[in-house]
């Protein structure tokens, strides 16, 4: 039965707490009925649990098809989120790099950089999301699509093939420009960071948001 409740567990992964619980108790009470039926029919048990949790669907389609109806703008407002927090971010890292090697400079950053920036920003991520989101529509992998893999991978791949132009050229490269040739990990690293820290954060609140109501 450890299958069965890790299954259900899946499933109601990250949902409002009071919610999680009803689910729970009604999507194992739901297979539970299934796997007696199958019990009935000859199966044996691994083969009656192996068969209702096929019947009843992939966890990990449930879970986003649940947060969609829980949190139906979840994923719009985590998208503006971090391409704010990579764009701040990345505003600091070439402040504070100016700062450090050319203290004698004014380096603040104009508006149009910033707005440049962002919109490059919102382009690779909006593009890399649409990507990532059609091809867990399609494919089950949690290990090829875990977004860490998925969204940092490549960058760094990308970063170690810039690398042999450090190299080759390291007169180009000098004081932070070498910046330059890592922006896209750097930038992919900032993005997973700030994608998971608002998963923690809008979820906890959610959670405590409804145990308040509850209360109430």
């Amino acid at each position: 039965m450890k299958k069965l409740e890790r299954y259900v567990h899946e499933i109601t992964m990250d949902l409002p707490e009071d919610e999680k619980e009803e689910l729970r108790e009604e999507i194992f009470g739901h297979l539970q009925d299934h796997i007696n039926e199958l019990l009935i029919k000859g199966h044996s048990e691994e083969e009656a649990i192996h068969l209702a949790i096929g019947s009843f669907g992939n966890q990990d389609k449930l879970n986003r098809d649940l947060k969609r109806t829980f949190f139906p703008f979840y994923k719009p407002i985590r998208f503006v989120w971090s391409v704010l927090f990579v764009t701040a971010f990345a505003g600091l890292v070439s402040y504070s790099a100016m700062e450090y090697y050319h203290p004698e400079f004014d380096n603040g950053l104009p508006l149009y950089s910033v707005v440049a920036g962002m919109f490059l920003i919102t382009l690779i991520a909006g593009t890399a999301e649409g990507i990532y989101e059609a091809l867990i529509s399609q494919y089950n992998s949690k290990w090829l699509l875990n977004p860490w893999l998925f969204f940092l991978v490549p960058t760094l791949l990308y970063g170690a093939i810039q690398t042999v132009l450090l190299y080759q050229h390291p007169e180009q490269y000098q004081d932070s420009l070498w910046l330059d040739l890592y922006a896209f990990p750097i930038g992919a690293a900032a993005y997973i960071i700030s994608r998971q820290l608002f998963n923690v954060i809008f979820l906890k609140n959610k959670n405590n948001n409804h145990k308040r109501n509850t209360v109430n």
